[in-house]
């Protein structure tokens, strides 16, 4: 008997590989201070964060020491509404063929450091951020792909001429995911308005999974009853009849052939509706560099950075519970390693002074095609960034700045996973920054993001129904930061 060919629990593999808290590309966290979360962008930036956002424009700083610290914190929803007619025979979903699933993350630490000492035309930098991920993403009741998996078990029991008619499970997944990034380098102003900048970074990923799918049953003459024991009594049944025959017309003939047939599949779906306990991580590193150049003319400033690719492999590390249990194992082999890399990005930056007014035009180009990661199945081309911000100092101490952001992802709808997805989004970022001497400023903003909601149909295989599924996110990210300044 065949009601399902695997439980989609090798899903929860991917589950945070894009829960990036804040902004930025599939995998990317792009805004690293809280002076991003004031004005986005920053890709001219003469600040701290310039190690991050305009390596090179550190050769342009004045002399002496810069550091910048600063913290952020993000809250996220990622919302599921999903249709599948067999999920009206659900125990808990009132006869409905929908049902919405909701995850939330919480971040309450997203630290980032930055120091540079200048002098003349010499730079030296190094930063330290959250480059990925940064949060706990917790789904209470599961995911409609997984309860897909389980929804036609009353059907399927028709097959072993069990009358039942409901279907029930206990499911939770927690993904924890964290890429750590830290970088040094050098800038050098190779004339009057022009510098450039190379810089090392070293990256590392720590990506944890816990979750159970447990109580699989169906309800049997107004009884739930686990389905592993049904299927076990099918199989005591079937190898009683295999006996009977293997031993009248032979273990070869067709009849006992059948029969070894059926044992098999009946017996493989006793393991997959037992209960099974997720406990795995993953861990791995990379080394990139990262290349920029700026410019000042005036009032004018333009810069260029391209980050290479990150090619992190992740090795998976699965405690017993996992590693002795048969499918869970199959899925998350202890010991073997998984692509996770971040693509390459370039941005460029175009800013002028107006007045009291520094307007920033930016744009970036996530290289999502060149990379090879969770969302590798469902890119048809590369992340598209347009950011446009303003910074007006109002007076000697006070600065107000707003900006805004458009990332335009291009991923195959079709494709999307309820594991897996981030849609294009609209962020608005505002802040201010108040200078409480010329050595010390404080920056403090907000930034909400609005996500398009997108629509995704497929057909299960296995059951050739058709489901459709819904996906939305929110998000709201709210940060400090100190600049400190010593030199002249």
């Amino acid at each position: 008997m065949k009601i399902f060919t695997k439980i989609a629990l090798v899903a929860v593999a991917t589950v945070m590989l894009a829960g990036q808290a804040l902004a930025g590309g599939l995998l990317t966290n792009s805004n690293q201070s809280a002076s991003f979360l004031r004005s986005l962008a920053r890709g001219t930036s003469l600040d701290p964060d310039a190690v991050h956002t305009n390596p090179a424009g550190a050769a342009f700083m004045s002399n002496g020491f810069h550091f910048g610290i600063n913290d952020q914190k993000a809250y996220q929803t990622r919302t599921i509404n999903s249709t599948y007619a067999p999920f009206a025979m659900g125990a808990q979903n009132n006869g409905l063929m929908s049902k919405e699933f909701e995850g939330t993350v919480f971040s309450p630490i997203i630290p980032s450091v930055h120091f540079v000492w200048k002098h003349n035309r010499w730079a030296v930098m190094a930063g330290m951020g959250v480059n990925g991920g940064g949060g706990e993403l917790e789904f209470d009741n599961g995911l409609g792909s997984f309860e897909r998996m389980f929804s036609v078990l009353p059907a399927g029991m028709q097959q072993l001429g069990v009358n039942a008619t409901a279907y029930d499970l206990d499911m939770q997944l927690i993904g924890k995911s964290q890429t750590l990034a830290f970088q040094v380098g050098a800038a050098f102003r190779i004339t009057d308005w022009l510098s450039v900048a190379a810089q090392l970074r070293y990256s590392t990923t720590s990506n944890a999974y816990e979750g159970y799918m447990k109580n699989i049953g169906v309800m049997v003459g107004g009884q739930m009853t686990p389905a592993t024991t049904i299927f076990q009594g099918a199989l005591a049944n079937l190898q009683a009849q295999y006996q009977q025959v293997a031993g009248a017309l032979g273990a070869d003939s067709p009849e006992a052939q059948q029969l070894m047939a059926a044992m098999q599949s009946v017996g493989a779906n006793a393991v997959k509706t037992s209960d099974h306990v997720l406990d795995v991580k993953q861990k791995g590193t990379s080394l990139s560099p990262v290349l920029a150049l700026y410019a000042q003319k005036g009032k004018w400033a333009a810069a260029i950075k391209y980050e290479f690719k990150m090619a992190t492999e992740l090795e998976i590390e699965s405690e017993p519970i996992s590693a002795n249990d048969p499918v869970i194992n199959g899925l998350f082999p202890n010991g073997a390693k998984v692509k996770s890399e971040t693509p390459a990005l370039l941005t460029v930056a175009l800013s002028r002074q107006c007045g009291p007014v520094k307007v920033t035009a930016e744009w970036h180009e996530y290289f999502d095609k060149d990379a090879e990661n969770s969302f590798s199945s469902a890119v048809a081309g590369n992340t598209m960034e347009y950011l446009l911000g303003a910074e007006w100092q109002v007076c000697k101490k006070l600065m107000i700045s707003a900006g805004v952001q458009r990332t335009q992802t291009d991923l195959i709808s079709a494709n999307y996973s309820d594991m897996n997805f981030l849609t294009p989004s609209t962020s608005v970022g505002f802040g201010v920054a108040y200078n409480f001497s010329e050595k010390i400023r404080l920056n403090l903003g907000i930034m909400p993001t609005f996500y398009d909601e997108v629509t995704s149909t497929g057909v299960v295989a296995d059951t050739q129904l058709p489901f459709t599924d819904v996906y939305d996110r929110t998000s709201l990210a709210w940060g400090i930061g100190l600049d400190f300044h010593f030199g002249k």
